[in-house]
């Protein structure tokens, strides 16, 4: 049935041009801000939303920036790459349009919370740089996304399965051939996302030193563990967080370090509402 999920993929509607430019952005390594710029400009939605994000208290900026290229100044390029993917991403698969509107918006929050957290994972281990790690973290779930969006009855299938027979998440995907997480991995490969997204979508659970991009993944992972752990948001999976040994080891992490990040990542809970906020609520 897995197999089934990973065809219809291609019946999945291709992207808005608009994401598409940005997702190009990151597959070029020549690519400029003022590309960037022009994508922007060129769409007054886009524009209106980056000013929002750029003036919301997740930067916290004294005074009020009016205007695009004065928001890419301020944040730089890679930042204002990642809000106009994220604004566009979740632009194109809106809570609005998802049977389940209120499990939609706290899916996207949790995706937000895991790149917040990989961010920080990222800067601490020096396993990853930032914003790669956010933009993982904020994209590891699109194969969850993407079922809830064109797969709800199988969604439905999923959680009654998981009361029916008392079984975890990942027993109750597993029954039903239903991966989110390879289903994510082959959306990025028809997407043509960057092959470490693509992985880190694969992967965040089922994490191993063989994959090509463990450093990336790894971030993800223990974001996504984090994330779970402080509870804001939701990822649809209900069993408790648990993270793989082996990551903490090539990692160097220990429990007081992971402490330590999760009261930092806390401290942002705020600023990540009012981001998740603009970007989705309004």
């Amino acid at each position: 049935m897995q197999q089934r999920f990973i065809r219809g993929i291609r019946y999945v509607p291709t992207l808005p041009t608009v994401l598409s430019q940005i997702l190009s952005l990151l597959n070029d390594d020549k690519s400029s801000a003022a590309d960037l710029e022009k994508i922007i400009l060129n769409d007054q939605a886009l524009s209106s939303k980056v000013l929002a994000v750029a003036n919301s208290a997740y930067y916290g900026f004294r005074h009020q920036i009016l205007t695009v290229t004065r928001a890419v100044l301020a944040l730089g390029y890679e930042e204002i790459r990642n809000i106009c993917l994220g604004a566009s991403l979740m632009g194109f698969l809106h809570p609005s349009t998802f049977r389940d509107q209120t499990a939609a918006e706290l899916l996207w929050l949790h995706s937000l919370t895991v790149g917040e957290a990989a961010r920080l994972v990222g800067a601490h281990t020096r396993c990853a740089e930032a914003d790669p790690s956010f933009t993982a973290g904020l994209l590891h779930d699109l194969g969850k996304v993407v079922l809830a969006a064109f797969f709800p009855e199988d969604v439905d299938s999923l959680k009654d399965l998981m009361v029916r027979e008392a079984l975890t998440y990942k027993e109750a995907e597993k029954a039903l051939d239903l991966d989110h997480g390879l289903i994510g991995k082959a959306l990025g490969e028809h997407w043509d996302l960057p092959p470490q997204l693509a992985e880190t979508m694969g992967y965040h659970h089922d994490i191993h030193t063989g994959l090509t991009y463990f450093p990336l993944v790894a971030a993800v992972h223990v974001g996504d563990y984090l994330a779970r752990q402080m509870g804001l948001g939701h990822s649809g999976n209900p069993d408790p967080p648990v993270i793989k040994e082996v990551v903490l080891d090539k990692l160097g992490l220990d429990q007081p370090q992971l402490k330590e990040l999760s009261k930092t990542l806390n401290t942002r809970r705020l600023a990540v509402i009012g981001l998740w906020q603009t970007l989705v609520k309004s």
